[in-house]
């Protein structure tokens, strides 16, 4: 396996190759960011799109940001579509490039399915929960 960062130049190439199944991510987003919207980020520079390739077949995408909070840099995960990339040797890449690119963690929010998951697989922590008041409908 092999882990790739696609160049801005190249993210409509990537989308149509299969970047786009990160549309079934971005479906549990709670209404945060469409597939549209996400490729929009991608194409302009504000997300980054990720790739890990198992011999000629891309097995999974990241949707992925770089933030520097005060105290901590970290690797924001937006969107993940990894069904043939869930194990360890595919989390190493994703974390070699998080600490390529300076960063001490990596972050995103997640599902419970998802958290139990990394938890049991890669010793997630959970930090805190995100809470929703809608004010106005």
């Amino acid at each position: 396996m092999n882990l790739f960062q696609v160049p801005l130049q190249y993210v409509e190439r990537a989308w149509r190759d299969g970047a786009s199944k990160l549309s079934d991510a971005i479906e549990k987003a709670q209404g945060e960011v469409t597939a549209d919207q996400l490729k929009m980020l991608l194409t302009r520079g504000e997300r980054s799109l990720i790739g890990i390739r198992s011999g000629e077949e891309v097995v999974a995408w990241f949707a992925v940001n770089v933030v520097q909070e005060p105290n901590v840099r970290h690797l924001y995960v937006y969107a993940i579509y990894a069904p043939g990339a869930t194990g360890q040797e595919a989390f190493g890449l994703l974390a070699g490039y998080a600490y390529d690119a300076g960063c001490s963690e990596i972050r995103g929010a997640c599902s419970d399915a998802v958290l139990r998951l990394w938890t049991r697989k890669h010793k997630a922590q959970k930090l805190y929960n995100v809470m929703r008041i809608v004010l106005k409908e």
